[in-house]
């Protein structure tokens, strides 16, 4: 009865009626037959006893109305004693049939019930008033760890099924306290819950619920999934915490008041995150800035989702300044938590980027202002050739032009060069670890006033952060009057050299002079000998072979004058391919005399593969007899050789081609040597350590000035023999291009 009352439902009681009325029905119904039966019997009985008592009237019609009479009395008694007992047996069969209803549907009702506890994934059990199990559902059945419940303790009080259950208790939990059951029973009676750790890894968690009969509910919910869920949010968390800590920035986020809501990463202005709770943001912002900044926030509310940048000052703790970069967004209606969130976003203080960006701007303005000031012409182009940047040297060297006429233009529309686009093309394309030399070549072209000047031009490459070359620099150096001035030393030197090998020049042509003068003294007489009537056709040998002398000595001569003039002459300015074992022997032959003189032997040693050079033959003449002067005299430092040493004075010119293409001549002797502290300033203008009177000290200066304009490069060193060496390399010509001749 009990478990019907906790249903709502009291089956027992409705059976219970329904055999009370079914006994009822059954009751009336005998009633009305007996009644029926008895009213019949004493009927005839009374009719009968009258018929024996009295005597038949006098009157037939008074003897037959008494009997009617007396039927009609007991009729009616009958009739109405028959109505009540039919009234009562239709009441019963209806209040039967009422109470068939309730219970049939009392069975459907707990039948459906047992169903929807069946289906329940949860572990539910019902208690009444009195503390006595009523039902449990199947998962109490087939629950794989804790305590299972069978039909056997349906209507047991609790503290009558735990002894029943202590097995199933200790199995579970092997730490049960003696006490165990004091403490069930009282969680049970406060409808305490909790969540139970398990032995199988899962939680459960228990929800207890009174009734309104005042029995119970019990719950045992799963909540496993939702432990590893909490965990892994609560991780999830704080690893989110740890990097919103470690950030740079500070990040927030700000209600509609513009109080911070949130708050974390760096301190912002001296402030720590939680020092920022609640404050307006406003509080923070330079004042002056207020209107840029609430303009911004304006921006991102009518771009909802979409970051705006800006950059403002805020105010330190201290009241100082200091520059801050943010980046906000206003968030879309779908991710506003219900309209908690006006703006989020990052601050960053950008008071050090500030400050260098600041000496920064400086100093680019202190470099422009070098750039403009070098005297120099300054251009940057890009990738495509196209200039990026020009200073106001290149701007003024031609009338109108101006920045914006100059600036995203091809370089070459501008300017003539003569390094081919290939060269820059392999640059742009070298890989970041490529090693590039920069180029440096000279460039020719007319000033406003048509004279022809002079740039020394040299091009490096600019790479980026990834070590691409993404820019090009060129310096153009004006060189015209430097140039001037160097020719003007090249020709004071070559009239040194000249001074130098005068004596042996005039000695040299002497010879030839000589032997003509003889050779025709000696012709003369011996044609006064020969008679005068003797033909002429019998002298002719002699004369043909005094003549043929002369003409030779004529040649000898001539050459060396040629060889003179070549040298004397001002070079041309223009560098064009020349033969290097032409100029080489032009050179040896005017100071071949001269070795002589100096007991000084010269041996040659020529490459006959050497192709030509770009350059000058003078020029190439005036090193090569440089050098050769200068060997002389390191050979005549030493003293002339005596003849107990049976040997000359040595010096070899070499000329070979090198692997790479190159052209490489060598000047060697065996005279002094360098000393070892002067060796790093022999090519300084003016600085010999010969004696006074033997030299001005332009020869190896000028020999390095004019191989530095041949593209070329000139070192000394000391030789382990004794002696020194001098090592020049030069560039030899392309093959399409024609060789200068003479």
């Amino acid at each position: 009865m009990a478990g019907n009352v906790a249903l709502g439902f009291d089956a027992k009681d409705a059976r219970g009626r329904l055999r009370t009325l079914a006994r009822s029905v059954g009751y009336a119904e005998t009633y009305a037959i007996l009644a029926t039966s008895g009213l019949a019997a004493v009927g005839a009985m009374v009719t009968a006893s009258l018929a024996v008592v009295i005597q038949p009237s006098s009157s037939l019609l008074l003897s037959s109305t008494g009997w009617l009479l007396v039927l009609a009395v007991c009729l009616v008694g009958a009739v109405l004693l028959l109505w009540w007992i039919g009234r009562t047996v239709v009441t019963h069969h209806r209040s039967l049939e009422a109470v068939r209803e309730d219970v049939v549907k009392g069975d459907i009702a707990r039948r459906q019930l047992r169903e929807l506890l069946d289906a329940i994934p949860l572990n539910v059990a019902l208690y009444d008033a009195d503390e006595r199990l009523v039902m449990f559902n199947a998962a109490y059945r087939k629950e794989p760890t804790y305590i299972k419940l069978d039909e056997s303790l349906i209507g047991l009080r609790i503290e009558d099924m735990l002894p029943r259950l202590e097995p199933q208790f200790k199995a579970a939990y092997p730490g049960l306290a003696p006490d165990w059951k004091v403490e069930y029973l009282r969680v049970f009676r406060a409808r305490e819950g909790g969540d139970h750790s398990w032995a199988d890894g899962r939680t459960m968690r228990l929800r207890q619920a009174s009734t309104r009969s005042g029995g119970s509910v019990r719950l045992w919910i799963d909540v496993t999934d939702l432990k590893r869920n909490e965990q892994a949010a609560h991780a999830t968390q704080k690893r989110f915490d740890a990097l919103v800590s470690s950030l740079p920035d500070t990040v927030f986020s700000s209600d509609r008041e513009g109080r911070c809501t949130a708050v974390g990463g760096a301190p912002l202005l001296d402030y720590a995150p939680a020092e920022l709770m609640g404050r307006l943001a406003r509080d923070l912002i330079h004042p002056d800035d207020w209107p840029w900044v609430d303009e911004c926030i304006a921006r991102a509310r009518q771009g909802r989702g979409g970051p705006v940048a800006l950059a403002f000052r805020g105010i330190r703790k201290d009241g100082a300044e200091r520059h801050l970069e943010a980046r906000i967004t206003a968030p879309a209606a779908q991710d506003n938590l219900a309209g908690e969130l006006a703006v989020t976003g990052t601050i960053r203080d950008v008071q050090a980027q500030h400050e260098m960006a600041e000496r920064l701007r400086y100093e680019l303005r202190r470099l422009d202002s070098v750039v403009q000031s070098t005297g120099a012409c300054v251009l940057l182009v890009d990738r495509d050739m196209r200039i990026v940047m020009a200073n106001r040297e290149f701007l003024e060297a031609v009338p109108g032009r101006s920045a914006a006429t100059v600036i995203g233009r091809p370089m070459r529309e501008l300017i003539k060069s003569q390094i081919d686009q290939a060269v820059f093309d392999a640059w742009f394309a070298s890989g970041p670890s490529e090693p590039i030399d920069g180029i440096e070549y000279e460039n020719t072209t007319p000033d406003p006033q048509g004279q022809r000047r002079v740039y020394h031009v040299t091009a490096n490459p600019v790479r980026d952060e990834h070590g691409r070359v993404q820019n090009i620099v060129f310096l153009a150096v004006d060189e015209t009057e430097r140039r001037t001035a160097e020719l003007q030393l090249f020709s004071t030197s070559r009239l040194v050299t000249l001074g130098e090998m005068a004596s042996g020049v005039a000695h040299e042509i002497n010879q030839p002079l000589t032997i003509i003068r003889f050779g025709v003294e000696n012709l003369q007489e011996q044609l006064r000998e020969i008679p005068a009537y003797t033909p002429l056709a019998t002298a002719a040998d002699l004369i043909n072979e005094k003549l043929a002398r002369v003409v030779v000595q004529t040649d000898r001569a001539a050459i060396i004058i040629r060889d003179l003039k070549g040298f004397a002459r001002k070079s041309d300015e223009a560098p064009a391919p020349f033969d290097v074992a032409g100029a080489i022997g032009s050179a040896v032959n005017l100071l071949r005399e001269q070795l002589r003189m100096s007991d000084i032997e010269l041996t040659l040693d020529l490459d006959p593969r050497c192709p030509p050079a770009i350059g000058s033959t003078g020029q190439l003449q005036q090193v090569v007899m440089n050098l050769i002067l200068n060997a002389r005299d390191a050979i005549l430092e030493v003293g002339r050789p005596s003849v107990a040493q049976s040997r000359r004075g040595m010096i070899k010119l070499r000329s070979a081609v090198a692997a790479n293409g190159k052209i490489i001549m060598t000047v060697e002797d065996d005279g002094s040597g360098i000393p070892d502290k002067v060796l790093p300033r022999v090519f300084e203008p003016f600085f010999t350590t010969k004696s006074t009177g033997r030299g001005a000290g332009l020869g190896l200066s000028v020999s390095y000035q004019i191989l530095r304009q041949l593209g070329g490069s000139i070192s000394a060193e000391n030789r382990a023999e004794g002696g020194s060496r001098f090592t020049i390399t030069l560039n030899a010509a392309p093959a399409d291009r024609p060789t200068a001749v003479g």
